[in-house]
């Protein structure tokens, strides 16, 4: 994949993204210095048959580096090391591919190391502590990886926030569906107006008056009437 980028799932979002640092190339630029001195002293060599030799053992060496660097620089792009907010990805190799992929929410913790060059540069290496059998994870040649450290940190800082949101949610839901619902009202109680209390008093009055009850159940009725206000 000449410059392809990590493939991302659905909804997943891309937070960074990068190729090795330039320091990946220094064998090859160190090699290519070596034969520059060796042309240099091939033209400042006085003898003809030493200098002859000298130059062809330059131009040898430097068509092999220049193949050896065309691959590095293949490898190089197909190298890369990505941040997103679901895990922290690596992807490696020309023919053959190797990855790495660590879920955000299984990152324990996140180291660096950088020499003093290193530091200079700008370049080191980020160590990722996660939960599993794989252990340590070890990625070389990453640029700004004290950058890198803290963007790991923040996405785990959003995951848990995002279950903390989850778990509260699913704790208010399992709450709602568990409260009993409101129970209706009761009815009023009936009201005695005063004027039903006075036709029932009416209606005792001429019961007494025609002499089917007598003083003691009028009384006794009356005072029934009077308690149910």
């Amino acid at each position: 994949m000449a410059n392809r980028t990590l493939d991302l799932m659905p909804g997943e979002r891309m937070v960074l993204s990068s190729h090795p640092h330039w320091w990946y190339f220094w064998k090859h630029a160190a090699s290519m210095i070596g034969i520059l001195l060796l042309l240099w002293l091939a033209a400042e060599v006085g003898w003809s048959w030493l200098r002859g030799g000298l130059l062809w053992v330059a131009l040898a060496a430097l068509l092999v580096d220049l193949v050896a660097s065309a691959i590095r620089y293949a490898q190089w792009r197909t190298t890369r090391f990505a941040v997103t907010d679901r895990r922290v990805a690596y992807q490696s190799g020309l023919v053959s591919r190797h990855g790495v992929s660590i879920p955000i929410n299984r990152v324990n913790n996140v180291n660096f190391h950088q020499g003093a060059i290193a530091r200079v540069l700008g370049n080191g290496t980020v160590v990722i502590e996660s939960a599993g059998e794989t252990g340590d994870s070890v990625f070389e040649n990453i640029p700004h990886p004290e950058h890198v450290r803290q963007v790991i940190f923040d996405q785990m800082d959003a995951e848990e926030n995002k279950d903390a949101t989850r778990d509260a949610d699913a704790i208010a839901q399992a709450l709602a569906k568990t409260q009993p619902a409101p129970a209706a009202p009761a009815a009023p109680a009936p009201t005695v107006t005063s004027a039903s209390v006075q036709e029932r008093l009416q209606q005792l009055e001429e019961l007494r008056t025609q002499g089917l009850v007598n003083d003691s159940e009028y009384q006794a009725k009356r005072a029934q009437i009077l308690g149910g206000l």
